[in-house]
């Protein structure tokens, strides 16, 4: 009997090793999702109905899925496990899972996997099996959200209005995104604040609420009021500002709810937050910029990654490491950018909460003076949207880091 609680102990470790092996899988699947922009679009979305970013999706998810299993890490019994076919689902019936939640789900099962002791029983082999299903979820385009509290957002309340379009990123009652937004060009934000005037943000435009200005447009956005954290992770040459300094170069750990139709974040006003103000409070905005993205200066060609636009959805966002030349799956120039509500009542006269709406997934290409101080150059990757209903469920912390999209297993270790 103890010879047997050998093989016993030995094939238990063999399925914890594959059930690690699926859930890293699933994981890295449903990432992959989320990185292709799918949840971000509403069904009437052109590259949605073509099928294209469903293609894409599952592409970019199967090779991610592919990759995870092939490290010596995800190895069972020391052999690598074969990635199967993952299932997906994109339904959009009712009932279903809708496109702004994704599910992948990852089956594995490795063969031939020895025995010891058994073998005085004819048994020569075993078998492990396991399976994870992993989700990414946008409450974009649902009238009822499940609510979500990303962190390490950067504290940039940008407007909500798409300078290609004009149109609004998110609406504001159902929760539903701009159809094209991914497609859309790079563009500017600015901060809604005097030039040079103290070193406090006064509106730019008082009484009027931030919004575009310029041609090319550029999009306005307000300094957030941040709060120290002692969570808060930093890289080694940065975090040497004040709270709103190390919030743009550091993973800010205080989370941002979004929808609901209340005031959930408040504009700093105060001394010495100004990114358009004198030197010592414009270098706060500049620095944290250079320190994020690891430019050595304002402009492009100063050491930070690259994003390649392509032919989404035809082909994924493709970002470029500075260091290897290499193509990544995540950057430290992928950030999560607020989008508030600019028709709040009382936000701006001179400053009050404002109700954050959504976030924007972007990649910074730069901050340089192109037609303001601290001008900031992104690319939209994804949209998040949320409604003014929620739909009571607990809030779902997570979208850490380069996304505001939570990825998480949902089925039972």
């Amino acid at each position: 009997m103890a010879a047997l609680a050998i093989d016993v102990v030995t094939l238990y470790v063999a399925r914890s090793e594959i059930q690690r092996a699926a859930d890293a899988a699933a994981l890295a699947g449903a990432k992959a999702m989320a990185d292709s922009g799918i949840t971000t679009l509403p069904t009437s979305d052109p590259a949605f109905t073509s099928g294209s970013v469903q293609t894409l999706a599952q592409s970019m998810a199967t090779a991610a899925i592919t990759a995870v299993l092939a490290s010596p890490n995800n190895s069972v019994e020391g052999f690598s496990v074969a990635p199967g076919s993952p299932a997906f689902n994109f339904s959009t019936a009712p009932g279903s899972t809708p496109v702004n939640d994704p599910h992948v789900t990852v089956t594995l099962q490795q063969t031939g996997l020895p025995t010891f002791f058994a073998h005085i029983f004819g048994t020569r082999s075993a078998t492990a099996t396991a399976s994870a299903t992993a989700e990414a979820y946008n409450p974009a385009n649902t009238s009822s959200f499940t609510p979500v509290a990303p962190k390490s957002v950067k504290p940039w309340l940008v407007a909500n209005i798409d300078p290609n379009t004009s149109q609004p990123f998110v609406n504001p009652a159902t929760g539903a995104v701009e159809s094209g937004v991914i497609a859309n060009p790079d563009f500017w934000l600015t901060a809604d604040c005097q030039v040079g005037f103290h070193h406090r943000c006064h509106l730019a435009s008082n009484p009027n609420p931030p919004g575009l200005i310029g041609s090319p447009k550029e999009l306005q956005y307000l300094p957030a009021v941040v709060t120290a954290n002692a969570a808060n992770v930093c890289q080694s040459s940065c975090g040497s500002g004040n709270d709103y300094e190390n919030s743009i170069a550091c993973s800010d750990m205080n989370p941002y709810t979004c929808g609901g139709g209340s005031p959930n974040a408040q504009w700093d006003m105060t001394d010495p937050v100004n990114p358009n103000g004198p030197a010592s409070s414009a270098a706060q905005t500049t620095d944290g910029v250079e320190c994020l993205i690891h430019a050595t200066g304002t402009g492009t060609g100063q050491g930070q990654d690259t994003i390649v636009f392509g032919s989404w959805p035809t082909n994924p966002l493709q970002v470029n490491s500075s260091v290897t030349a290499n193509q990544v799956t995540t950057s430290s120039s992928i950030v999560a950018i607020p989008i508030i509500d600019v028709t709040t009542p009382g936000a701006f006269s001179p400053a009050g909460p404002v109700t954050v709406i959504g976030f924007l997934q972007a990649f910074v290409e730069q901050i340089n003076t192109q037609f303001n101080p601290n001008d900031i150059q992104i690319k939209v990757m994804n949209v998040v949207g949320c409604s003014q209903t929620s739909n009571g469920a607990p809030v779902i912390q997570g979208g850490n880091a380069s996304s505001p999209i939570p990825v998480r297993l949902i089925t039972p270790p």
